[in-house]
This record gives C-alpha cells, structure tokens and sequence, in this order.
C-alpha cells in the first residue's frame, strides 16, 4: 500500500512552444536519474498554447504602463509579484508518482526542446523524505498465549 504524491511545476522563462518535459525520480534515495523517467508521459510545458506570456510581462507591461510612470521604480508590470506564475501567466505542470516505501525521495523534470534534445542548465529539484505507514491488519489479532513468568504475550493474526 502507497501513497500518491504530487509534484508541480512553475514553467520559467527561456523555454518555447513545443518543448516538453518529463518527471524524473530517485525512486526512495540516492540522486535522480535524469536519464529514466518515472514515467511515460509528456507533459507540454505550453499546454493549449498557454505560455510565458503573462499580465505582469505582456507586451504593454514593457511601456509607460508597465514601467510606471515614477523615476526609480520598476512598474506595475515589473514589480516582485511579476516574477511568479501569475506575472508570467506560466503554465503550472502537475504530475503524480506512486511511492510505495519510506525513503528520501527526490522529483525533478528534465526539459526537452522540439526535437528532443536536452535543455542545458541544472534542472530545479525537490527533496521530500516520505515514509508510508504499514496496513493495518484486515482482520485483527488474537492471543495465542502468554506466559506469567517471562511476560511474554504471543499474538496471531485472526482468520
């Protein structure tokens, strides 16, 4: 018995369309595998032709309005929160993984242009050290003896 876990994505500037990404694993410990994927899937880093065209970095955010008007200020289209997804107006990627053991597991995705080949660059990378609770037994347990002396209870699982 697992657990799923969810791993997401803020898709940053420097990419184009037609560039994909997979989700890469370490599977519990050790460093990821950047070179097999945890699985099959393709996740398109401009799904539905969305993009790193955002309302903080839109065209009109690069003019007086997005500049501000103001000497010294970086502007309504180039302040802090212009840097995040909601400035961008970035895709957010969400993929999910099956873990089935305890362990210090890492996630990362690997970056691909069109044509397949790699994005230079140290892919970002989370750490999460997961432990999965055993089941609980389905039916329960009964005694099968104890003893006064030694203090020794012994239990069986319940047919």
């Amino acid at each position: 018995m697992g657990i799923m876990i969810t791993i997401q994505f803020a898709v940053p500037a420097g990419y184009l369309n037609g560039d994909y990404a997979r989700l890469c694993g370490n599977g519990g410990s050790g460093d990821i595998d950047w070179n097999n994927p945890l699985t099959e899937e393709i996740f398109d880093l401009f799904p539905r032709g969305c993009g790193i065209y955002g309302f903080g970095h839109a065209p009109w955010g690069h003019f007086r309005f997005g500049h501000g008007y103001s000497t010294s200020t970086q502007g309504f289209g180039h302040l802090p929160w212009g840097n995040f997804p909601f400035g961008y107006g970035t895709a957010l990627i969400t993929a999910t993984c099956q873990v089935e053991g305890c362990g210090t597991y890492k996630f990362g995705f690997a970056c691909y242009d069109k044509l397949g080949n790699v994005h230079e660059g140290t892919p970002e990378e989370v750490t999460q050290a997961i432990h999965v609770a055993p089941a609980a037994p389905i039916t329960g347990l009964k005694k099968n003896s104890y003893n006064k002396t030694t203090d020794v209870l012994i239990l069986d699982e319940a047919a």
